[in-house]
């Protein structure tokens, strides 16, 4: 704040109460010293607290339709929702690059550009949303019978319609993100979770209708970015307009969807791919498989991902020790992991049985290869983060990418279904981990290299 004549400039220790942080949870951006790094501790409390209460949220959705449904009724289900969040996780690369967008945008601002030709993210979105949402339908005739059956294949229009909203939510947790409003990111994806599993839990209990169920899983997605932008309706409108046009939108954000739709396919769509080499007539044996594979990598996988752009930015700031806090990080995983196996191998099963029921199909031995193999995604996103932070965009693709191959590629492997799956899943990972780890060895020979040629003789 600056005052006239000749007084100097107050400075409050404090970042500044902004118009659309009712809270005051200060901008990192803007932030100096000690606030900046209390705001980063905040920020990732709040983006983790959301997260639990997401996870949770989808527990108590598989749990309730498993036991309502029954594991036949589950794998359809189970399907369904794979095929959403399969496109879900590929729109995740909406979101990376809203968020670098709109960052980007408030630097420039901030340095005194405010001029030329801007954008709307929100815009630009609708637009994908469309092209999303028609993409899904025409692709639906090749998928959606031999994997929903059928009677259940009208279930690919909830899916299409599901994947064009969540292309606003991502689009609107960029903005969020790129501006730091971090509670209103963290309201998104808390209250996402808590209306999804009120919606299904009323659907149930009214109704078996599978398409009943579809809707309650899609609604909460214009419903929780609605409730959100009605807190900061103008701000959000104004932190979208960003400098690039939307050619330059369309080609940046088509890249980070390549790359996330690897991911995508590891994670998110991992039960979709399964349907397709399972026993038309096996619908328990996939769906108590899916449901093993859903309850084991939850425990992982679900911090990790929501602290993945932490991590980056946490190696993107280390000029040496990367490398050490890749082993280390590895480390505590592979420690934790080995804790989950023996709880798996020990009591894993009857317990799943005491809470899911008597129709869940799946020996100890099966159960504790894919709490393993959980590990290993786990650490692949380590490793990712990693060379994501180190600005190799293309190791980082490519690792993933490659994981991707060599997992679907085991499932043509002439094994039973449940060994099978725990095999691609966890070599996959193994190899995307040893390219990503090619990679940072060759970047810091190189950085070692010059660095040698630098040196006064």
């Amino acid at each position: 704040m600056h005052l006239t004549g000749d007084q100097p400039e107050i400075r409050s220790p404090e970042a500044p109460i902004t118009s659309y942080e009712p809270l005051n949870e200060p901008l990192p951006a803007r932030a100096d010293g000690d606030v900046r790094t209390r705001s980063a501790r905040s920020s990732v409390a709040l983006i983790l607290g959301a997260t639990v209460v997401s996870g949770l949220s989808g527990y108590v959705v598989t749990w309730r339709v498993f036991t309502a449904s029954g594991a036949a009724g589950y794998a359809v289900f189970s399907v369904f929702w794979s095929a959403l969040f399969l496109v879900v996780g590929v729109l995740f690369g909406v979101q990376q690059e809203a968020t670098r967008a709109v960052a980007q945008s408030d630097s420039i601002a901030e340095h005194g550009d405010r001029g030329g030709r801007r954008s709307s993210v929100w815009l630009f979105a609708a637009v994908l949303a469309v092209l999303v949402a028609v993409a899904v339908l025409l692709t639906a005739l090749l998928w959606a019978v031999p994997a929903l059956g059928r009677e259940q294949a009208g279930l690919s229009i909830f899916v299409a319609v599901g994947a064009g909203l969540n292309c606003l939510v991502a689009a609107g947790s960029g903005v969020m993100a790129g501006s730091g409003m971090w509670r209103q990111l963290a309201g998104v994806v808390a209250l996402d979770g808590i209306l999804r599993v009120a919606f299904v839990l009323l659907a149930l209990a009214l109704t078996t209708q599978s398409w009943v169920l579809a809707l309650a899983v899609i609604l909460p997605f214009p419903l929780a970015l609605g409730a959100v932008i009605l807190t900061a309706p103008r701000a959000l409108l104004r932190r979208a307009l960003v400098p690039e046009r939307m050619r330059t939108l369309a080609s940046n954000t088509l890249r980070t969807m390549i790359a996330a739709s690897a991911t995508a396919v590891l994670i998110n769509g991992f039960p979709l791919i399964l349907s397709f080499f399972a026993n038309p007539s096996g619908h328990r044996e996939l769906g108590s498989l899916v449901l093993g594979v859903t309850l084991t990598r939850a425990p992982i996988l679900v911090p990790l991902m929501a602290l993945s752009s932490f991590l980056v930015s946490q190696f993107a700031r280390m000029t040496q020790g990367a490398g050490r806090l890749v082993l280390r990080l590895s480390a505590l995983i592979a420690a934790v992991v080995a804790v989950l196996c023996l709880c798996a191998w020990a009591f894993g099963v009857p317990v799943v049985i005491a809470v899911f029921g008597a129709q869940f199909d799946l020996d100890a031995g099966t159960l504790t290869a894919l709490v393993a193999s959980s590990g290993m995604i786990g650490v692949l996103s380590v490793t990712g983060a990693a060379v994501l932070g180190r600005n190799l965009h293309g190791g980082y693709a490519i690792g993933w990418v490659a994981a991707s191959v060599v997992t679907i590629a085991l499932l043509f492997v002439p094994l039973p279904l449940q060994p099978r799956a725990a095999l691609a899943l966890a070599a996959g990972p193994a190899v995307g981990i040893a390219v990503h780890l090619w990679w940072l060895r060759a970047r810091s020979t190189r950085s070692a290299g010059v660095l040698t040629e630098a040196a006064p003789r």
